[in-house]
């Protein structure tokens, strides 16, 4: 079933995917690929018709496994970040934009968001991971759960393709398929040397075995990334001046106080010695970014097992098995977070960390006259006490997959698929957060374990000192503090007692059973008979989130044990948001037919249509595709395609309740941004149309293509700068002002949190151009040579204006060319390309490959100078091959050839994680050894 037809239409897609990632050259290496002894029984991704050719009407980009080695054999999320057509991924997202999905990947066709690309495996669903992306709500499949090691070919449909497969096929649908044929055992493996980084490295096992009726393949995969530190990058940490976004907050350690009762301000004298930053006239600046790191330490391990046996000349049986594990043991982050409530931090007159830091500094008198208000973090520049360093969380995932069915012929003309497919996904996050009364309850003097007495600082009770007296230095080295005092210091068991993990285990879980018959009618037009194929879907979803008890609002909705009627029911720490438990599932059926008309020799017609219905709110859908080829003359032809598409929101987005940091325009600093699901969301529909020219003329190939999606309720975030700008504009009087909760009065400096629900937004327009083109030529010093290149020009990204409860708070606008920060969109170049040149002589292949991303612009208001524009980014690649005797192979590669920076943008970490890559040149190597076979 899962078998790679070349030839002709084989090698034209095969060059058409090469501009995708890199110009991949496979013409003839497509030959090379492990395949199943029956070609005819080929079945396309975007087709169920077996047998429909490679090159109909459908733009299918086919990636063989041959064409990944001579890339460098890139991961499988590097390979989706090279596609031209693919944009916005997760894959290297740092923690400011990835909202927890370290270690996840996706896949964002046209960067229309991850929830709209279908990924298959083996032409069959996988889970939704347990997680959804956080500035947009979206859901995706992780791609990291696939074994490269497994990858025969992976084919790319750039086309709408509901009709086909249902929900999410909206931008298109790529397809993983495993290796058939296979015979032998191969091993193999790589090393990535990175400036700064312990390095990177893969290895990789497969091993075959055939007869004449049952062919089992095993293939295991090992992923180990080294943490790369923003320390490393001089980039990534940037003097207060150059970018006061750029991971600095005025909400610090050592911090500023408020004299009661005057609420005059004073800088802790600690703050610049300690490694912050004193801005004339202003608030001491803590620098959080040095504390994380650009790529955490990832550990990630994939098996799959296939067995396929042949029962009788018509009937077959299959099995497959995939389970995928990644582990982010040491999540690091800020040591501390910013408190969202200041107003009860409260440091009495008889503080000894207080009296202290008055006898050595007397200009601070006023605060002990009443005591003062701290305003600040619990730790900060001296790092997270006793030891100085990072906050750690972890992240880790475990997905297990098992598909079984039997496929067969019935008489001559008949074919059909019978599948069973169950899939889980288990994630699991931890991060760390300070409890509100007991930071409270510390301040006064009685805080830690063993607190029996009732005088502060006695009985087995502590004070927290949030004064700069109780750092020994700076986290990073440095002078010592001349000001420190050891018995002023926070000790462990008193950090330990102020601080508790906020952690949830989601789990995700699908069942899909198909049912396809397909086959040749009988019926012969002028260019040949028609084909056809009908089947039924059900698919059996499930969703269950399981918070520990500081995280379950159920349990602990206010900040003080016990209490459970309270104004803002967030839970009792000082920035995470506690969230409520689920446990949803729900059933979707769908039928679906599909017919292939080749009207002429010369001209060809898809037809498919769809019924597929999610029962309650979300309803039913009837969704129509037509595509057509018309091959006008012998090197050129004519494709295009239309069709509605229909998505039913998922069942992570009904529910919930997650937090991230975000900077807020409004207030110019960062705030806690609370996300809800909704239980009410409305399926999303588009009505989406393609046209493309294909020319191929000998050594010459082309290819340009228009697309167009025009969304109806597609589901979004609220954009929380919209939602505030609105409230702060109309004094806090008007329906949203429930949305923010203020410390006090109504003023961007006293907003603590905003709240924003996943919702069905405005319409959206989008439309653009993909186009490609490559030459070859023969006989060039003995080998061949190939050059080309290929572009996306996104044309317009229109989103209609968006109102809330009545009120409008954002207008019309078209988002291409501009950030899109805090909009509830990812960012949106214009113009992405690549060229590239292949030279292939005997055993030896060398590839070059430039990238190009456009400059775009930081729309924000608040953004001005150096940074308002983002740069346009070059980069360069080196790729060498040798197929080395006796079956082994070494490979080198260079990537990011001139070392690169990303271009500068007013964000956290310097740089826009969705565009630009952080790591900088990589050197790597790779060999492998097949033994039999």
């Amino acid at each position: 079933m899962f078998k790679s037809k070349t030839g002709k239409g084989a090698s034209w897609l095969a060059l058409a995917a090469a501009f995708g990632a890199g110009g991949v050259a496979t013409q003839a290496q497509a030959q090379e690929t492990p395949q199943a002894p029956d070609e005819n029984e080929v079945v396309v991704t975007g087709s169920l018709i077996r047998g429909t050719p490679e090159d109909a009407a459908l733009p299918v980009d086919v990636f063989t496994a041959v064409d990944l080695e001579r890339i460098g054999s890139p991961t499988v999320n590097e390979l989706i970040k090279s596609l031209g057509v693919s944009s916005g991924i997760d894959g290297e997202t740092n923690q400011f934009t990835s909202n927890g999905l370290e270690g996840l990947s996706n896949v964002n066709l046209r960067g229309l968001g991850p929830s709209r690309t279908l990924v298959l495996f083996n032409g069959r669903r996988m889970v939704q991971a347990p997680y959804v992306i956080g500035e947009t709500a979206q859901s995706f499949v992780d791609t990291n759960l696939i074994p490269p090691s497994a990858i025969g070919r992976i084919e790319v449909l750039k086309d709408g393709a509901a009709a086909t497969y249902g929900s999410d096929a909206i931008a298109g649908v790529v397809n993983f398929i495993t290796k058939r044929g296979f015979e032998g055992f191969e091993v193999g493996g790589d090393f990535s040397f990175i400036d700064g980084s312990d390095g990177d490295y893969t290895a990789n096992v497969a091993w075959g075995w055939t007869t004449d009726t049952v062919e089992l393949f095993l293939a295991g995969g090992l992923q180990h990334r080294s943490e790369l530190s923003t320390r490393e990058r001089d980039w990534a940490i940037r003097p207060f001046a150059e970018n006061p976004q750029g991971g600095y907050s005025s909400i610090s350690n050592p911090g500023r106080f408020l004299a009661l009762p005057s609420f005059t301000s004073f800088n802790d004298p600690g703050c610049v010695p300690l490694g912050g930053t004193l801005p004339t006239g202003g608030t001491c600046q803590f620098q959080y970014g040095k504390f994380d790191n650009l790529v955490e330490e990832e550990n990630r391990f994939q098996l799959f097992g296939s067995l396929n046996v042949e029962l009788t000349p018509t009937l077959n049986f299959f099995a497959e098995t995939l389970y995928g594990y990644t582990d982010i043991p040491e999540w690091k982050t800020s040591p501390s977070y910013p408190p969202q409530s200041l107003t009860s931090q409260f440091v009495p007159a008889t503080h000894p960390g207080l009296i202290n830091m008055i006898a050595q500094n007397p200009s601070l008198a006023p605060l002990g006259v009443n005591g003062a208000l701290f305003i600040g973090r619990t730790f900060g520049e001296g790092g997270l006490a006793p030891n100085g360093t990072a906050q750690q969380g972890s992240r880790n995932y475990n997905a297990f997959r098992f598909a079984t069915g039997f496929n067969g012929e019935i008489g001559e003309n008949i074919s059909w698929d019978f599948g069973v497919t169950y899939m889980e996904d288990v994630g699991e996050r931890k991060t760390n957060d300070t409890y509100i009364v007991r930071l409270n309850q510390a301040l006064l003097g009685f805080g830690g374990p063993n607190c029996t007495g009732v005088v502060a600082g006695a009985g087995g009770c502590q004070y927290y000192n949030p004064f700069s007296n109780a750092i020994p230095r700076g986290a990073f080295g440095g002078a010592a503090n001349p000001q420190y005092v050891p018995a002023l210091a926070n000790s462990a068991s008193l950090v330990d007692w102020l601080t508790d993990p906020s952690y949830t285990e989601a789990t995700t879980r699908l069942t899909t059973v198909d049912l396809v018959f397909s086959g040749q009618s009988g019926f012969e037009l002028p260019g040949g008979t028609i084909g056809w194929a009908v089947g039924a879907q059900a698919r059996f979803d499930a969703y269950e989130l399981d918070p520990n008890d500081v995280a379950d609002l159920t349990i602990f909705p206010c900040q003080q044990p016990g209490q459970t009627v309270c104004a803002n029911r967030t839970g009792p720490l000082a920035f995470l948001a506690g969230t409520l438990p689920a446990d949803l599932s729900r059933d979707v059926n769908a039928f679906f037919g599909e017919l292939s008309v080749p009207i002429f020799e010369t001209l060809d017609v898809q037809l498919a249509v769809r019924y597929e219905d999610y029962g309650g709110k979300v309803g039913s859908t009837v969704d129509p595709k037509i595509a057509v080829k018309w091959q006008a003359l012998p090197v050129l032809a004519l494709r295009g395609s239309a069709q509605t598409t229909f998505r039913g929101p998922t069942l992570n987005q009904l529910t919930g309740r997650f937090t991230s940091l975000q900077f807020v325009a409004p207030t110019s600093a960062f705030k806690a941004i609370d996300t809800f699901g909704n239980p009410d969301l409305a399926p999303e529909s588009a009505f989406t149309y393609n046209f493309g020219v294909l020319l191929d003329a000998g050594g010459f190939q082309a290819s340009v293509d228009y697309w167009s999606y025009d969304f109806e309720d597609p589901v979004t975030v609220e954009p929380f700068d919209a939602i505030l700008a609105n409230v702060l504009g109309t004094a806090c009087s008007n329906a949203l002002a429930s949305r923010v909760v203020f410390s006090s009065g109504c003023s961007g400096a006293n907003v603590q949190r905003v709240n924003v629900n996943i919702i069905n937004g405005p319409k959206i327009k989008t439309t653009g151009v993909d186009a490609s083109a490559d030459y070859t030529l023969e006989d060039v010093f003995g080998g061949e040579l190939t050059f080309g290149g290929g572009a996306t020009y996104l044309e317009k990204y229109e989103v209609g204006a968006l109102r809330i409860s009545g009120i409008q708070i954002a207008a019309a606008q078209d988002l291409v060319g501009f950030l899109n920060r805090g909009t509830g969109y990812r960012s949106m170049p214009q113009l992405k390309g690549e060229i590239f040149s292949n030279f292939n002589i005997g055993d030896h292949n060398l590839r070059f490959v430039s990238r190009y991303t456009d400059s775009y612009v930081d729309q924000r208001a608040t953004i001005v100078g150096v940074g308002k524009t983002i740069d346009s980014v070059w980069t360069h690649d080196l790729h060498y091959v040798w197929d080395m005797p006796w079956g082994s192979q070494f490979s080198a590669s260079v990537t990011n050839l001139l070392d690169e920076d990303p271009a500068f943008a007013r964000l956290d970490l310097n740089y826009d994680p969705y565009t630009g890559n952080p790591i900088g040149r990589v050197f790597k190597v790779g060999f492998s050894h097949k033994f039999g076979g």
